[in-house]
């Protein structure tokens, strides 16, 4: 990405932003190829959902995601079964707005399912990543603690992972462009918890991104952004 196209993302208004963010991020509701499974709702009883239930379903997506990424694909049946489980328990929470968002996640989970019988390590890292994306757009309805964006950043650094892989470098400029807007929302709340050092250090993988060329430079920073937003994390669930 050269410097005027940052400069033309760096101006971008806030509102606007927000705008690119939830397109880019969470799309316009739509159909998975496939049949999915149906909505928890009357035949079944339904549980109380908690956080917990968003962290069960996001970590067995990360676990998933880093051992299709290894071409480990031993016992990711258990792990599929957990997030199905928590799928269900928050269906009875969802809120008619967040809706097509749970729909879209049964839609990948049905994907991911697919992708791991069939040892397909693309789809089932792309499937994965979006599971934890849309986990954490869900658990804002039960006030989580960490803020969508280090979600959104993380999607954007696995998605990076993947299509520098897949050696997409048009695709690849365009998700580093959607990760500085997402990294741009979240710096005021990282530096509100005392997270001056992260700050810098993301800063300056940015910086980098501004000259990378090659899918392989681009997938070891794609790696650093993962690595970092671990940290990041973490500053949230202090």
């Amino acid at each position: 990405m050269n410097k005027k196209q940052l400069v033309q993302v760096y101006g971008i208004p806030r509102v606007v932003v927000i705008l690119l963010l939830t397109t880019f991020v969470f799309g316009v509701p739509v159909c998975f190829a496939g049949q999915f499974r149906a909505i928890a709702a009357a035949n079944l009883p339904v549980p109380n959902a908690s956080v917990n239930e968003f962290e069960i379903l996001i970590g067995n997506a990360r676990d998933i995601y880093e051992k299709s990424k290894t071409n480990h694909w031993k016992h990711l049946d258990k792990k599929i079964n957990s997030i199905i489980k928590a799928e269900q328990s928050i269906s009875g929470i969802m809120h008619d707005k967040d809706m097509p968002y749970y729909k879209n996640l049964m839609g990948a989970t049905s994907d991911l399912e697919r992708a791991v019988a069939a040892q397909d390590r693309i789809v089932s890292m792309k499937s994965a990543n979006k599971i934890m994306l849309l986990g954490a757009r869900l658990a804002e309805t039960s006030s989580a603690a960490t803020p969508i964006n280090v979600a959104v950043i993380g999607f954007c650094g696995r998605k990076l992972e993947i299509l520098a892989e897949t050696e997409n470098v048009f695709e690849l400029s365009d998700t580093v462009s959607k990760l500085h807007l997402a990294w741009q929302q979240l710096i005021p709340q990282v530096t509100a918890r005392g997270g001056i050092k992260e700050v810098k250090k993301f800063a300056e993988i940015m910086k980098r991104f501004e000259v990378a060329k090659t899918p392989d430079e681009y997938g070891k920073l794609a790696a650093a952004v993962v690595d970092q937003v671990d940290i990041i994390e973490k500053i949230f669930k202090k």
